[in-house]
């Protein structure tokens, strides 16, 4: 059985987000096996799945952390998420990630706010990045093309906000236009 590594009790499996994880009763912690992290923030928002964060690289600075690993047994490391001030603990063995209580909620509005702020210019970027990754990338092709889909869609939106005289352009060609 695997146990929590802050509370050393026993891990009660749960769904999240479509997503079968481990999780502390006592301290309210989750375990997320290796991509399962990345899978639960993917069916969070199609919005937010193109934005993919690897702790596991590194280049991500870590720290060793005395907390024992639920699948492997290994130590955890410590680090933060991405640019947010959230503190996880990876795991480099497995590649499970441990989150303490609510701080995958805080993981999913640090990247809500992100998508927020980013220009057209970043996301024209991104979607020529997420189109690379169609061939190269980590996932599955159809999972790569479905993050092209989502960052194109928010480079749409983000554009239409930069230059609302396109917005406005479109419409009025719309009630123009003689077939609808």
């Amino acid at each position: 059985m695997r146990k929590c590594p802050r509370c050393k009790v026993d891990l009660k499996q749960k769904e999240y987000k479509k997503v079968m994880v481990d999780e502390c009763p006592k301290c309210g912690g989750i375990w997320f096996d290796r991509d399962e992290l990345r899978k639960a923030k993917d069916n969070t928002s199609d919005n937010l799945r193109w934005l993919d964060y690897e702790p596991f690289t590194s280049n991500n600075s870590t720290a060793n952390t005395n907390l024992v690993c639920p699948a492997c047994k290994h130590l955890l490391n410590e680090t933060t998420y991405d640019k947010s001030k959230v503190k996880i603990n990876p795991c480099l063995n497995c590649k499970g990630t441990w989150l303490d209580k609510n701080e995958i909620d805080k993981i999913l509005n640090y990247l809500q706010d992100l998508i927020v702020t980013k220009t057209s210019k970043e996301y024209a970027k991104a979607t020529i990045e997420e189109l690379k990754e169609i061939i190269t990338g980590p996932e599955s092709k159809l999972s790569e093309f479905k993050d092209l889909v989502a960052v194109a869609n928010l480079l749409e939106l983000r554009y239409a906000v930069e230059h609302p005289w396109i917005t406005n352009l479109y419409s009025a060609i719309y009630q123009l236009w003689p077939i609808k």
